[in-house]
């Protein structure tokens, strides 16, 4: 299928957004015409202006944002290469002292072994049918960098620029590799091939392709994860590959491998292969092919007039006696002691272990095999590495080291086990949590998320306090565990993350921004679509389809589409920050670890404060839009403005009435999106796992300090991105030390499989539940209830769940507020005369959520002031009763109260009083335990107004004309709201913390949250 054009994309880009909001735009002016209502929709035609504003201004944006350009031009990529590669290995040859006091005389020839292809193949050589012989003898000594370049030349007089090096164990074939290495770098033209040492160890032929692995290698070690520029290197041919440890490789992956170079790199391309010589005959001899058109050389063992050369070289403490050992070894040259001396890696050790310690090298004379002096020597070398220099301060310090040196070989057992247990040579650091964090760690992780949410959220309560708009105890258990179950699952979904590195680049910024907002999307869809499959399920075998039920799914819905941009708008600003760099850079774990590290918690936070920022606005924006426009499609008003409920929905609903609220709200949601970034980066979880064995004692607290130090002590060496032991012997001579079932190697994870099929199906299985919930448990509270006409109406005593009405035939209804459905009304013992309301313009009902407050004179007879005989004049006062909605509970009465009594809460703790001369358009709040008033001055516009408290007494609410007043009587300050219906209400009560407005006008009843 042919791609089109970037910039024919951008355009049908531009020209579908531009449509898309050109169609929204004719929907809502057509829906608002139909549906007769011109009412206060001038602002909700200013909203559609914003979004078309703010569609256009993407588009603009989209300009600024090229996409990734082609790449540069191979030959500067592999120059820019060449040099983090020649630092790296300059590096590591200091690191294992490589240049003192002189490089260890090695000597190599044409092998005698039935390994090599044909001679005329090898030589063949270039024009008029030449066959060139080049030598394959060499030898290297003497300064390092001669030696390097020198064997530098040798490789360049082979015709192929192919070669395979043998050598025993030792030998030296690794470290001929690093100094060819930079041998060829030194005199490397520009845009010549690079040379790349890598180890074959961490390849598998037979699960990934050679050329997948060389990209992946070279890009996790020098391009941040990245493929694209060592792809194109490799397809250009400007790679010289120099694969070193065929032998290290599983025995039954050798002949694949050496059949893969042969595939792979054809003629053009530089192959240097080392191996060890009975191995790689053993290759050969059992049907692999000979590695094409390559000469084969093989070290030979150090001689023994260069051991006593090199060892002599050395400046021993005083003390130390070689000369009994230099004059076996002229008597026995062919012994075990000269034998076991005769690789570089036996006289390393053999410095290393006599110039540190007080052992005496005569010694080795007393053992009767080479592999027991190579063991011995072994044995000692984390010993000799960490005791300190003989000689200073006048004598050797033993102040701790040698607890350091127990220490250390604990730990060094236990990762040599680790590297045993799966086959491998290097120590990669990201690659040890999903090896041997624990099964139970995700549930660990997530528990402690959901802790640290849940606590968070008590914070906030304690400090907006219990009257405020703070969240309920049930809702921070359901964030807790909410955040636990979300961390679980993204603990489980993402466990193997390469480390990344963080690059500030405009170019293919459209490219990462549209990957991380397309991966928002995904996520959102894992959950949504089983939710809203099984939420139809059953609301169609529950009460069916109506026109509420549609509005309790559409408007939810429409929260979290917003709750969902804002995700996607996070992730994509992660992604952004998470660019390929533009040059390659020198790889090193402790370098990977690092930029990792920088770039996860920039992306992650960068992320979590652009979520917790939006994330509220836009629920808000596309739960009110989607709910106006619901509301003006089916005819039904909203209960206030456009812009009130908006406001109202940002502050009430989505918990920001405040500044206060604000700042200890908006940091939540992108505190729990940052930490569930931050679990799905490379260095968070190898923290954690670090943390994890430092606890049992398995590894050091600062694990990388402790491999960068053993490094220094030579007994590591570093290759690439990862770090090995100096020497596969080392690495098993010290797994051996382990016990027997600590060297077993780990058995198929199906079980582990098994526990994350498990966690995923209880996440779906919880989402699903929720799900079969939600029409019976869930409906939202905006829902109207079609309660028909009323003369007052009050919530119920169990909160704000039940709403009671009564018309003005005394009937009493009971709704759940929930699922606009009636409920059975309880036995009650009010006279319906009580209830009854002959005359439109009498004083409305008294209702409170525990009962019918009844007001009747004293007595019944008197109808104004007497006269006592005394000549004092008697006033009649009111009784003030509680009827019990309930049957068999106690009426309350309270006797004398001056003035009239407009409310009471529902234990006649407090009454409102509206007539009150001396205070003019006021109200009172009474405290009858307290003995105590509040007085706050309310707007003229209620003169005559009935008012309605709630029953903690925090609040009073009333309506005049299309406006609802709303006062708090702790601070005296008031709202006012206007009704956007068509009809005057008639009728309002408040729930019990005064959190929830109830409002009946035309026969329909709205709840509304109130937000202040």
């Amino acid at each position: 299928m042919t791609r089109l054009p970037i910039h024919v994309q951008r355009r049908w880009v531009r020209l579908s957004i531009l449509a898309l909001s050109a169609l929204a735009s004719f929907a809502l002016g057509w829906i608002l015409l139909d549906s007769g209502q011109y009412e206060d929709y001038e602002q909700l035609v200013a909203w559609i202006g914003l979004f078309v504003s703010m569609a256009a201004l993407l588009v603009s944006l989209a300009q600024l944002f090229p996409t990734l350009p082609p790449p540069t031009d191979a030959g500067q990529l592999a120059d820019d290469l060449a040099i983090s590669v020649r630092a790296q290995w300059e590096e590591e040859v200091a690191a294992r002292s490589l240049r003192t006091p002189r490089v260890i005389p090695l000597d190599w020839s044409a092998t005698r072994r039935p390994v090599a292809a044909p001679p005329e193949e090898i030589h063949r050589g270039v024009g008029d049918g030449l066959v060139l012989r080049p030598s394959l003898n060499g030898r290297l000594e003497g300064d390092f960098d001669a030696a390097a370049r020198r064997l530098a030349e040798g490789y360049r007089r082979t015709p192929a620029g192919r070669l395979v090096i043998l050598g025993e164990p030792g030998s030296g074939k690794s470290v001929l590799a690093a100094i060819l290495t930079l041998g060829l770098l030194a005199e490397r033209e520009a845009g010549a091939p690079v040379p790349v040492l890598l180890t074959l160890a961490g390849w598998d032929p037979l699960g990934e392709s050679l050329k997948d692995w060389i990209e992946r290698t070279l890009g996790t070690a020098y391009y941040g994860g990245r493929t694209e520029i060592p792809k194109m290197l490799l397809r250009a041919h400007r790679l010289l590959l120099i694969l070193d440890g065929l032998d290290e490789m599983p025995e039954a992956s050798r002949r694949d491998a050496v059949s893969t170079i042969n595939t792979t790199c054809g003629d053009g391309v530089g192959v240097v292969l080392t191996c060890r010589s009975t191995e790689f005959q053993d290759v050969i001899a059992g049907g692999a092919p000979v590695l094409r058109r390559a000469p084969v050389v093989e070290v030979a063992p150090v001689s023994t007039a260069d051991m006593i050369a090199y060892l002599g070289d050395t400046n021993w403490p005083d003390g130390v006696q070689w000369e009994p050992v230099y004059t076996h070894l002229r008597a026995h040259s062919d012994g075990p002691v000269a034998a076991a001396l005769s690789t570089p890696l036996a006289l390393t050790l053999a410095r290393t272990v006599y110039s540190n310690t007080d052992r005496d090298p005569g010694e080795l004379l007393d053992f009767d095999s080479s592999h027991a002096v190579q063991d011995h020597l072994l044995d000692h070398i984390v010993t000799a590495a960490y005791a300190p220099n003989p000689g200073r301060d006048g004598g050797r310090d033993t102040d701790g080291w040698e607890h350091d040196a127990k220490q250390a070989e604990k730990y060094l057992t236990y990762l040599a086990v680790y590297l045993q247990q799966h086959r491998e040579r290097d120590l990669v650091w990201w690659l040890l949590s999903q090896r041997l964090s624990s099964p139970l760690a995700g549930l660990a992780v997530g528990t402690a998320v959901g802790l640290l949410a849940t606590f968070a959220m008590i914070v906030r309560i304690l400090s907006v306090g219990s009257d405020g708009d703070a969240p309920l105890p049930e809702e921070t258990v359901i964030v807790g565990v909410g955040c636990a179950i979300l961390a679980t699952i993204v603990w489980y979904a993402a466990p193997g993350a390469s480390p990344g590195a963080l690059s500030l680049r405009r170019e293919g910024s459209l490219g990462r921004l549209g990957r991380g907002f397309s991966t928002g999307l995904k996520l959102a869809a894992t959950p949504a679509l089983p939710v809203c499959v099984a939420g139809g399920i059953a609301l169609s075998f529950s009460s069916g389809w109506n026109e509420a039920d549609l509005a309790g799914i559409i408007v939810p819905t429409a929260a979290v589409c917003g709750g969902v941009i804002a995700l996607c708008l996070a992730l994509a600003v992660n992604s952004w920050l998470d660019a390929p760099p533009e040059h390659s850079k020198k790889a090193g774990p402790a370098d990977l670890l690092r930029q990792d590290r920088r770039s996860s918690l920039t992306g992650a936070l960068a992320g979590g404060v652009l979520f917790g920022a939006i994330v509220v606005p836009l629920c808000s924006i596309t739960w009110s839009t989607v709910l106006i426009l619901f509301s003006a499609a089916t005819s039904n008003p909203i209960p206030s403005s456009t812009t009130t409920f908006i406001r109202d929905n940002l502050s009430s609903n989505f918990a920001y009435s405040s500044t206060l609220s604000f700042i200890l709200t908006a940091p939540l949601p992108g505190a729990v999106l940052s930490l569930l970034i931050l679990l799905t980066r490379a260095w968070p979880r190898f923290s954690i796992l670090r943390f994890s064995l430092a606890f049992q004692g398995k590894l050091p607290w600062k694990l990388m300090r402790f491999l960068s130090d053993a490094r220094d002590r030579q007994l590591l060496r570093q290759s690439a991105g990862a770090y090995q032991f100096r020497h596969i012997r080392l690495q098993e001579r010290l797994a051996s030390h382990a016990p027997a079932q600590d060297r077993s190697a780990p058995g198929p994870r199906t079980g582990q499989r098994a526990f994350h099929a498990a966690i995923g199906a209880t996440a779906v299985a919880l989402l699903l539940t929720g799900a079969l919930l939600i029409p019976d448990t869930d409906r939202p509270s905006f829902e109207f209830i079609n309660t028909g006409d009323v003369a007052a109406m009050t919530f119920g005593p169990d909160g704000s769940q039940t709403l009671i009405t009564v018309d003005k035939h005394g009937n009493i209804k009971n709704w759940n507020t929930e699922t606009g459905d009636a409920v059975a009304v309880p036995d009650h013992s009010i006279p319906k005369g009580h209830l009854e309301s002959s005359d439109e313009s009498t004083r409305p009902l008294t209702l409170t959520s525990g009962g019918l407050l009844h007001t009747t004179l004293s007595e019944d007879t008197v109808s104004g002031a007497t006269v006592s005989e005394d000549g004092y004049e008697i006033t009649p006062y009111d009784t003030h009763e509680l009827l019990p909605w309930r049957k068999g509970e106690s009426s309350l009465k309270i006797d004398y109260i001056e003035g009239t009594i407009e409310h009471a809460s529902s234990d006649l703790r407090y009454l409102l009083q509206t007539e009150i001369a001396e205070y003019g358009n006021s109200l009172r709040r009474l405290d009858t335990l307290e003995d105590d008033k509040v007085d706050c001055e309310v707007p003229g516009e209620t003169d005559g107004a009935y008012w309605r408290l709630s029953g903690n007494g925090a609040r009073a609410a009333t309506s005049a004309g299309k406006r609802i007043y709303v006062m708090n009587f702790t601070d005296c300050k008031g709202t006012d709201d206007l009704w956007s219906g068509n009809k005057p209400i008639d009728s309002l009560a408040l729930s019990h913390n005064g959190r929830k407005l109830a409002l009946n006008a035309g026969g329909v009843t709205w709840i509304r949250t109130i937000a202040h």
